[in-house]
């Protein structure tokens, strides 16, 4: 029997977002893996998947995932899939995943479902065409303090751009707090000074897109705090200068 791997996405909310046809593969998969690092899962989503499916689901580590080793071995002779939360082809540790399968000769298939990066863009009211690159805002630690997000946003804004920032989702820590998004933003002000992000910076926050009680905000980056309690993963827009579509849809938010 010739080896097949499947990347089934469930979409930005809970089970409920899988397609018909990723349901119908999972069906028919001899067996099924699920990541939660590259994104963050509503508790529950996979156990009531199981039951949607038929089927059990193994949850693997970032190392193992990354490692692909034991998700190639499954899946050389059985059908095997990866249930990835949002779309498959979002994170590049997927992409290296499908061309590891397809050097060993293993076929490959991507079932797509609804992404944050289109998510956002729609639930912002801002014009897509006006976004720049996106970027994530990873932790600080103490050996570790990338500039890259402040670099992006910086040269968005130089272009009139705005710049979708997706927080970052640690194994240990969890989805990263729009108050700890806030105090990154500023330590980065701190070591660019560009001026570019103050506490009186106004920032589109979406938190929980997909779930059953998302927060939309637009606010300044001191305010940020107030809605870490509220569930889901957030992502955050800095916005460039705005139409005044734009101007009024952030107001009703």
């Amino acid at each position: 029997m010739a080896g097949r791997l499947l990347l089934i996405g469930i979409g930005i909310s809970d089970e409920r977002g899988i397609s018909l046809a990723g349901l119908e593969a999972l069906r028919a998969c001899d067996k099924i893996y699920a990541e939660r690092y590259t994104n963050f899962m509503p508790e529950g989503t996979l156990s009531r998947l199981e039951k949607l499916c038929g089927k059990g689901i193994t949850v693997l580590s970032r190392e193992a995932v990354e490692g692909e080793k034991e998700i190639l071995e499954s899946a050389k002779d059985g059908t095997v899939a990866l249930v990835v939360a949002g779309d498959p082809m979002i994170a590049t540790t997927h992409v290296s995943l499908l061309l590891a399968a397809k050097k060993r000769g293993i076929a490959t298939e991507v079932i797509h479902s609804s992404s944050i990066l289109s998510a956002a863009i729609g639930e912002s009211g801002l014009q897509a065409y006006k976004f720049g690159k996106t970027v994530t805002l990873a932790y600080w630690r103490d050996n570790y303090r990338p500039m890259s997000a402040y670099d992006v946003i910086s040269e968005n804004l130089a272009r009139g751009l705005h710049t979708l920032l997706l927080l970052d989702i640690d194994e240990k820590l969890g989805p990263m707090k729009p108050s700890a998004a806030a105090d990154v933003l500023l330590k980065m002000e701190a070591a660019g000074k560009k001026g570019i992000i103050l506490p009186s910076t106004k920032l589109v926050l979406l938190k929980g897109m997909g779930w059953q009680s998302p927060t939309r905000a637009y606010c300044a980056l001191s305010e940020l705090g107030k809605y870490d309690a509220k569930d889901g993963p957030a992502v955050l827009i800095v916005p460039a200068k705005l139409h005044f579509l734009e101007e009024e849809f952030l107001s009703l938010l």
